[in-house]
């Protein structure tokens, strides 16, 4: 049996909210060889976090500076 390999320019160890908005940065900027390793679910640590912390209030992805939003997980987005 044949062992088929795959190999990639980027790894991500996480598949949280750091290593996916890493992902949508990654194919915002064009590049698409990279892969999300996960350890048991996409986005499974948001379910470790205590209960009052589950909370995220709306943010806006720029503001009258034409900075990005610092709390955004990847460009171009807010954590809400």
């Amino acid at each position: 049996m044949t062992k088929k390999t795959r190999s990639f320019d980027i790894v991500i160890a996480g598949a949280g909210a750091a290593g996916l908005g890493m992902g949508g940065t990654l194919r915002h900027l064009g590049i698409e060889e990279f892969v999300i390793l996960d350890r048991a679910a996409v986005g499974a640590s948001f379910l470790r976090w205590p209960r009052q912390m589950r909370f995220i209030t709306p943010s806006f992805n720029s503001n009258e500076f034409g900075t990005l939003d610092l709390n955004a997980v990847c460009l171009d987005t807010s954590p809400a």
